[in-house]
């Protein structure tokens, strides 16, 4: 039972991990350094840090054609980073957040059309118990839909849709190699597609002395540490387990914007948040039960 706890209490971190990336992407545009100039040398940053790591402990790897296919975690974490940074840059925090956890029914959509089945009921509750949830947290029940920017609501939704993804293919890719090679294609992956998306900023933002600290606490909070967490301490937990310590990234990242750069949540906003955290636990109750 405490290694159960021990390994719950790691995820939980590595999800809180991700919480705190809101705050500090206010902080970096705040001072004028945006996703675009920091989002390549963060995941250049996490690539060098995790092959340096793979060279000390000596991890042997035979490497295959087919574990190219481990980068493509690594395209989807990537273009999560970049739809997700953007969106906390454009919309209250509480918002990007939500927008973000929508990625909870787009699984069930993929696992539906992939494996060619229904939903169980409980799953259409959960859902649905989020879908409400996130009405409250984007302020549509207090006029503040109108208010949001498009353009931040539409990068919202793609980290949702990349998020999914990366999910689904995570459990069927690449599960026998060990962690310190998967974070590092994972890195890999993430460099290339963040690099095309903003080739400018090896010859702007790598000169950039301001961008650097950024680029290295993101690569940290947003690589390394979650997933070095989640890799060690998901093999021992039911993967329902997983998926709620995990979701701790939505009340840390909360309440991070809130005490640390003041952006409040309306009660009806926290209420809102709430409700996502029990469609997300309802949704994992067999698997809980069965653990």
């Amino acid at each position: 039972m405490n290694n159960t706890i021990s390994n719950a209490l790691l995820v939980f971190v590595a999800g809180s991990s991700y919480g705190f990336i809101v705050p500090a992407v206010k902080t970096a545009v705040g001072l004028g350094v945006f996703p675009a100039d920091f989002l390549p040398l963060q995941y250049l940053t996490a690539l060098v840090l995790c092959a340096g790591f793979m060279l000390v402990t000596r991890v042997n790897v035979s490497f295959s054609p087919s574990h190219a296919k481990l980068a493509l975690l690594g395209v989807f974490t990537g273009c999560t980073s970049i739809c997700y940074y953007n969106s906390v840059a454009l919309l209250p925090s509480a918002a990007a957040l939500t927008l973000l956890f929508q990625y909870v029914w787009v699984n069930v959509a993929i696992e539906c059309v992939v494996e060619r089945r229904l939903p169980e009921r409980s799953t259409i509750v959960a859902v649905a118990i989020v879908l409400v949830g996130t009405l409250f947290a984007a302020g549509v029940f207090e006029g503040g839909l109108e208010s949001l920017d498009p353009i931040g609501m539409a990068f919202g939704a793609g980290s949702a849709v990349f998020y999914a993804l990366f999910l689904f293919f995570s459990g069927r890719i690449g599960t026998d190699q060990p962690a310190s090679f998967r974070a590092t294609m994972l890195a890999a992956g993430g460099l290339v597609v963040t690099s095309l998306a903003n080739p400018a900023c090896y010859t702007t933002a790598l000169f950039d002395a301001a961008t650097w600290p950024f680029a290295i606490g993101f690569a940290f909070m947003g690589v390394i540490i979650p997933t070095t967490l989640i890799n060690f301490a998901s093999p021992k937990l039911s993967a329902g387990m997983v998926s709620v310590m995990a979701s701790s990234e939505l009340p840390v990242g909360i309440l991070s914007a809130w005490a640390i750069i003041g952006d409040a949540p309306t009660p009806l906003v926290l209420l809102g948040a709430a409700l996502v955290l029990v469609g997300i636990v309802y949704k994992q109750l067999p698997n809980l039960k069965k653990a």
